[in-house]
């Protein structure tokens, strides 16, 4: 029935003319690779203001744009040219409406017509409503039949599924990612991704095999997500740092825990290229996560720290790990591993309000440039395909 899939974005188009051009033809990239990455052909093209697909295998490829970043929403089409319009709704509105009790027709136009598209509507469903006696209804209509006029074609589809949304992935620049086996890091990472930005992820490995495994599952998700760009992923031996510091740094070794991930993760970005480090740290939900500690921990980095999450509690990022498949992985229990996914090395109490002096004493005391060394000399590739 369906003859190809019509594409709309959102935010692209209200870009100069040359950003847009741009980040369409990034999309119509991504589109293209998504949909090849899953065996699929297809031919994608820009006609106006919306991105035509053409595919075998519909309902395939609208899984795969469901995916895709920077898409308001699309639909399965109809092509027929404007002169034939008029006939084939005659022809097919029985097929087209189903069993449906009312309808309206809703027409977009653009180009040289003697007629608006208030006037097509009204044509179009005089033709629908002598031949299939329906009731009219443009408040609640159990069916909507849309038609997009373009010069002289003329594209009929009966819904539109949302997109994602945002800007097309790779437009913006590239971050690292600090993504452990939790909740919130790899949200966090989703958003960054709907703004743009390819990834490298960056684990700290606490030599927890519980923790680790449940951060592979969750970067092979991420990945999922991540269509049109290289996932990049890497993980450090972090454990070290924390066996020296847990004895020793009392209430701040989350601080300086998180100073050394800091530290690894600009060190890696530095080699990348990537412009900024991102975290899953949210105001307050935790104690090392306070307004006065998020604001020492960023004097520890030389780039941008950017945490998508400042604003959310912890209920609506849970709700959206459930949503984009995090969740499930983040707290996943393991009866042949017996660690917990807590981390070992946290203090029974963590200062709120750190003192910057205490902090630059104690990292002198103990030898953190020695140990920043050993981390990103341990730094590594991670293989997603490798089984656990």
């Amino acid at each position: 029935m369906w003859d190809g899939i019509l594409v709309a974005y959102g935010e692209i188009a209200i870009k100069s003319s040359s950003i847009r051009r741009s980040y369409v033809r990034k999309l119509m990239k991504n589109i293209t690779l998504g949909l090849r990455s899953e065996g699929l052909k297809c031919n994608v093209k820009h006609k106006w203001s919306r991105i035509i697909v053409d595919v075998d295998d519909i309902e395939k490829a609208m899984s795969v744009l469901s995916r895709i970043f920077g898409i308001s929403y699309y639909s399965p089409y109809i092509y027929i040219e404007l002169s034939k319009l008029e006939d084939f709704m005659f022809q097919n509105c029985d097929i087209l409406l189903g069993d449906a009790k009312s309808f309206a027709v809703r027409v977009r136009r653009s180009g040289q017509h003697d007629f608006s598209s208030r006037d097509l509507e009204v044509k179009l469903g005089s033709i629908i409503k002598g031949k299939t006696g329906l009731k009219v209804s443009l408040e609640s209509p159990d069916r909507t039949v849309y038609v997009e006029v373009r010069n002289n074609d003329c594209y009929i589809y009966l819904w539109r599924r949302d997109g994602l949304r945002g800007i097309p992935l790779g437009v913006s620049g590239r971050v690292v990612c600090l993504v452990s086996g939790g909740i919130d890091s790899p949200v966090a990472a989703w958003y960054m991704m709907k703004r743009g930005c390819p990834l490298t992820i960056l684990h700290a490995d606490i030599n927890n095999p519980l923790k680790f495994k449940n951060f592979i599952n969750i970067a092979r998700r991420i990945s999922y997500w991540h269509l049109g760009e290289d996932l990049h992923v890497y993980t450090y031996d972090h454990y070290k740092w924390l066996e020296h510091i847990h004895d020793k740094g009392e209430k701040y070794v989350c601080m300086l825990c998180k100073i050394m991930m800091y530290a690894v993760a600009n060190k890696l970005a530095e080699k990348l290229g990537a412009w900024a480090i991102v975290t899953g740290e949210s105001l307050g939900q935790v104690a090392s996560q306070t307004s006065r500690n998020l604001m020492i921990l960023d004097s520890y980095s030389n780039l941008p720290v950017i945490r998508p999450l400042i604003s959310y509690d912890k209920e609506e990022i849970v709700s959206m790990a459930k949503k984009l498949g995090f969740y499930d992985y983040a707290i996943a229990r393991d009866s042949s591993v017996s660690s917990s996914i807590d981390c070992w090395a946290r203090p029974r109490r963590v200062t709120t309000m750190a003192d910057p002096n205490v902090i630059s004493k104690l990292l002198l005391e103990l030898d953190f440039n020695y140990f920043l060394n050993e981390c990103v000399t341990s730094i590594k590739p991670v293989d997603l395909n490798v089984s656990l």
